[in-house]
């Protein structure tokens, strides 16, 4: 259930601890469930929700990086452009330009 809400209010600033008090049970609890459930603990798991909604956007809309990175939740680009490497392992100009690039030689 943690998973839906964090899938749903993934644009907030969330915390493990808040998310864990809405379903009345503790962060390291949550972790433990969220490792179950997506092999992801909070962090991971809000991370890779936000990313992949970002790559999203990247590819339908022309909103800019620094944007996109607030509009997916991230309170810097710094942050996203971090984590966006992590999990994509590009940055989010070179993913745009990248999917663009395949889909013009198709």
């Amino acid at each position: 259930h943690a998973t839906l809400y964090i899938a749903e209010h993934y644009r907030e600033q969330l915390t493990s601890e808040g998310v864990a008090a809405e379903f009345g049970c503790t962060a390291a609890e949550m972790n433990r469930a969220l490792m179950l459930q997506v092999e992801k603990n909070f962090e991971e798991f809000l991370n890779y929700v936000r990313i992949n909604r970002a790559a999203e956007l990247l590819l339908t809309t022309d909103q800019t990086v620094t944007y996109i990175a607030m509009e997916v939740g991230y309170a810097n680009v710094k942050t996203f452009n971090r984590n966006f490497l992590r999990f994509k392992v590009m940055t989010p100009g070179d993913f745009r330009k990248k999917v663009a690039l395949q889909e013009s030689r198709l």
